[in-house]
């Protein structure tokens, strides 16, 4: 008996550009993005409204790095790294317009409604996260 030839199969290949990002990095982008527009470090002392964030810029921060902002949000600096980060996370879900709830309570709109970054911030929004 013959042996057999193997014909090439096609293979359906996805593009790129095509493919979701799994490790959630986009969804982290956008959320920066956004607050960067509507200006929500000048009006909250961690620097964001997302746990994500606020637990990604803590791994890149050193312990003296963890103190200073510890202090900063006015928690007692003590303890390790490990510790510290965990007295900074309570502490952000117990804060009111952080992790417990964003509500600042402007009478008039943080944006122009016919600038540039009102454009963005509505495409953002609409995009979803």
């Amino acid at each position: 008996m013959p042996a057999k030839k193997n014909k090439p199969t096609s293979k359906k290949t996805k593009k790129i550009e095509s493919l979701n990002v799994a490790d959630g990095k986009s969804d982290i982008e956008k959320i920066k993005n956004l607050e960067d527009l509507l200006s929500v470090k000048q009006s909250n002392p961690f620097g964001t409204t997302s746990k994500a964030v606020l637990d990604e810029k803590m791994n890149e921060m050193t312990l003296t790095d963890l103190q200073t902002f510890a202090i900063k949000i006015g928690i007692l600096p003590s303890g390790n790294k490990l510790s510290l980060k965990n007295k900074i996370s309570r502490a952000f879900k117990s804060h009111a317009g952080a992790g417990s709830g964003y509500n600042i309570g402007y009478n008039q709109p943080l944006v122009d409604p016919s600038s540039n970054a009102a454009e963005e911030i509505l495409r953002i929004s609409r995009e979803g996260m």
